[in-house]
Formats: structure tokens, sequence, C-alpha cells
């Protein structure tokens, strides 16, 4: 009875100082025989030709092609993905943790300056003052320009409002849901990643590596 081996490819990997790419880099091997997994994931997929930061785009059929050569009667079942995007760079990245402090340090008041302008037109344009002095007159009959009863709650209730939308205070989450935020860059890190395959994949079709 023919071995069943399954292949699950990760979408995007990224290998450090190496002379090529092996299936252990950009994939999970199940079988039933775990001499065989080990085996697989020696397997040199293709190699690494420059010694420079690179993309290397690797598709499911490379992965396919090589097992197959060494277990030809082997049941192959493809899982997950059938593109890996395989970052190489000759040198570990380096973590400057001032650079990361100044790069904070401006997003946040970047984030700040704009959030605070951003209130205050919504503010001015849906006539917000107005609109609780109005309200003020409804409960209490009297005209007050500036009822501190009902703009100090709002003032207090804006950023608490702020706070379990974005489902963070701090480093803690408020709930194990992912943030707001979370879900934006996972979807603009997804666009990247499949843009940058379709790239890879042009490249490789007009005869590039």
């Amino acid at each position: 009875m023919p071995e069943t081996i399954y292949i699950k490819v990760f979408r995007k990997s990224m290998i450090v100082h190496a002379n090529n790419i092996k299936i252990k880099d950009i994939a999970d091997i199940s079988t039933s025989n775990p001499k065989t997994a080990i085996n697989i994931n020696e397997l040199v997929v293709c190699d690494i030709k420059e010694q420079k930061k690179l993309s290397y785009l690797v598709s499911i059929t490379d992965i396919v092609k090589v097992i197959g050569k060494k277990y030809p009667n082997a049941n192959l079942v493809p899982l997950g993905e059938v593109d890996a995007i395989v970052e190489y760079s000759p040198t570990p990245p380096k973590n400057n943790k001032v650079v990361e402090v100044l790069k904070i340090i401006v997003v946040s008041l970047v984030v700040f300056a704009g959030s605070s302008i951003a209130i205050m037109a919504y503010h001015v344009d849906t006539s917000l003052a107005r609109t609780l002095s109005i309200v003020h007159k409804v409960f209490t009959g009297e005209v007050d320009d500036n009822p501190l009863w009902i703009t100090i709650p709002y003032a207090i209730g804006l950023p608490i409002g702020v706070l379990l939308f974005f489902n963070h205070i701090g480093t803690k989450k408020l709930t194990v849901d992912p943030t707001p935020i979370e879900i934006e860059i996972d979807k603009y890190e997804t666009d990247v990643e499949v843009s940058m395959i379709d790239k890879l994949i042009d490249t490789r079709r007009s005869g590039g590596e």
C-alpha cells in the first residue's frame, strides 16, 4: 500500500544565511512514518544563488516534484497554500531598541495629532456643542451653551469608547479577540503577500528566477 504524505505549505517564510531552501523551511510534512518525514524535510527545493536580500517563489508543484523523485510511489496530498514566499537575508535582522523607541514616539505623536484633529473636525461639522445645548434645554428648560452635566460624561465616555473599540489598554488586551488594528494589519499583510506572489509568478513566467 503506497504511503500517504500530507504537505502543508506556509504562505511566507524567512531564511537567514543559507545556501538552499529545504522543504522544512517552507512546509509542514505529516506522514505515518516519522523517518520518511525527517528525510523529506531535508530535501532541497532550490538553491540560493545570490547572497543578498531576495524573495523567492516556491510552488506546491516544485515541492511535489522533489518529493516525487525520492518517493515515486507515495500518495502526495497538498494542503493549504499552493504558493510560498521565501524571504532570504544573508545576515540576521538587527533590532535597534533606540530606533524602535523613536519610531513608537513619532507614530504615537502623529496618531494623537491626527485623531485629535479628526475628533474636533467631527464636532464642528455636527455642531455637537449646539446639540448638547439643545439636549440640556429639553431636559431642564434652561439655556446653557456649556452644560457640564452632559459635556463631562461625554468627555469621559469618548476615550473609554475608543479603548473598548480598539480592545487595548497599553500592551494588554481587554478580550482574547483580535483588535480592529490587528485585523486591518492582517488584511494588509495578506494583500502584500498576494501581490508579491503575483509579481514573482510573472517574473518566473518571463524567464526570471
